[in-house]
């Protein structure tokens, strides 16, 4: 949400740029085009100052601009990621669910049948006694 009104704000922002800098070239051209001579300490350079300082600003506003899309788009493929991590883990954990109750059934069945071969192993000791004693 704060990115949103982030991207809106800069774009206001960029639009009232152009639209103060070209209501000031309209209304004022002859001095937007005055040259002047500029010194930076090494060299002496003739340029245009107010066209300069127009397209310095229109240039780091896209910047600007450019970084918070990248930021953005980060920040989506991070939540992407995220949610299919996530989704990813809610399938594990059903397939670890589902093997438990599956170790649990065979666990049951595996008792079930152990009691029943136990009885059938009384019952032929059983016979076998009574199989043992008729031969003697």
């Amino acid at each position: 949400m704060k990115l949103a009104r982030t991207k809106v704000i800069l774009n206001i922002v960029i639009i009232a740029w152009i639209v103060l800098w070209a209501y000031y070239a309209v209304f004022n051209w002859d001095v937007f085009i005055v040259k002047l001579n500029t010194s930076l300490g090494f060299s002496v350079i003739n340029c245009f100052p107010f066209i300069f300082f127009f397209v310095f600003g229109l240039v780091c506003l896209g910047l600007l601009k450019f970084l918070l899309n990248q930021l953005h788009m980060q920040l989506k493929l991070h939540d992407k990621d995220s949610n299919s991590k996530i989704a990813l883990l809610e399938k594990d954990i059903e397939i670890l669910k589902l093997k438990e109750v599956l170790f649990n059934m065979q666990t049951d069945e595996m008792n079930k049948n152990a009691s029943s071969l136990g009885e059938l192993q009384k019952k032929l000791d059983e016979l076998s006694g009574e199989v043992k004693g008729i031969k003697e």
